[in-house]
């Protein structure tokens, strides 16, 4: 999910104003059993330096499958730690943060991470001294600026993942059942007409533990995506 944050500065300028342009890559991360830390590269692909708060939710799930997403995850209290959490990132250039889990490894977690771009102030932790943050505030400021960010989720797995995929059918609807520990993917996942000519877009669909994916019979009607558990991939194609 893309969680865009616009702060919109309006000032009484004609002069053509720089901003800053964050790209975080893909939007999924997937930290591995083997795994204690994993790498996230953001890069400004704007004019203007970027100064990036990374934010970190945990993300529970109910008995129903509804998402909860906690408040920021703040120190004393992370099992997900980011380092840094402040980011300054030039003109054209790139930055990363790592992340490290410091939880239990018995279940699978999961992770809303948020990089934030901000007008920097003093209170904000960026290290930079106030001249600085009064000259790139500036730089930033003549005119109309709308600054973006992007939040991307990061998925824990546990340290002895196992997959275990059913696929039951019945008469009217074929069931994919995830009866294991770890999050399987069906990935590129279309609907199509039985020629394949008319299809739906292609979808990346995370099937958590213990959750189901429904596909309902229909005649001339047929589903096609990759099975993705860990490592290991198999093209599928359910339905006529």
């Amino acid at each position: 999910m893309i969680k865009v944050y616009l702060i919109l500065f309006l000032l009484f300028s004609g002069n053509a104003s720089a901003s800053a342009e964050i790209s975080i890559g893909t939007l999924y991360d997937y930290m591995s059993g083997q795994q204690s830390t994993y790498l996230k590269r953001v890069r400004n692909q704007g004019d203007a330096t970027a100064f990036v708060k990374v934010a970190i939710h945990e993300i529970t799930y109910d008995s129903e499958g509804q998402p909860k997403e906690s408040p920021e995850l703040t120190e004393g209290n992370r099992a997900l730690v980011a380092s840094p959490s402040r980011l300054i990132i030039p003109a054209n250039g790139v930055q990363a943060s790592r992340f490290l889990f410091m939880g239990e490894r018995d279940k699978e977690r999961y992770f809303r991470v948020r990089f934030i771009p901000v007008l920097p102030k003093a209170e904000d932790g960026f290290d930079i001294d106030a001249a600085t943050i009064q000259e790139e505030r500036e730089q930033v400021s003549a005119g109309v600026n709308i600054l973006t960010g992007f939040g991307s989720i990061l998925f824990v797995m546990p340290r002895q993942g196992h997959f275990d995929t059913q696929i039951i059918e019945d008469e009217k609807m074929t069931t994919i059942v995830n009866k294991g520990n770890t999050t399987l993917m069906l990935d590129f996942f279309e609907e199509c007409d039985g020629r394949k000519k008319n299809c739906s877009s292609p979808a990346k669909i995370h099937l958590l533990p213990n959750m189901k994916k429904q596909l309902m019979k229909k005649s001339d009607r047929l589903y096609r995506f990759v099975l993705i558990e860990g490592d290991k991939s198999r093209n599928m194609v359910i339905g006529h």
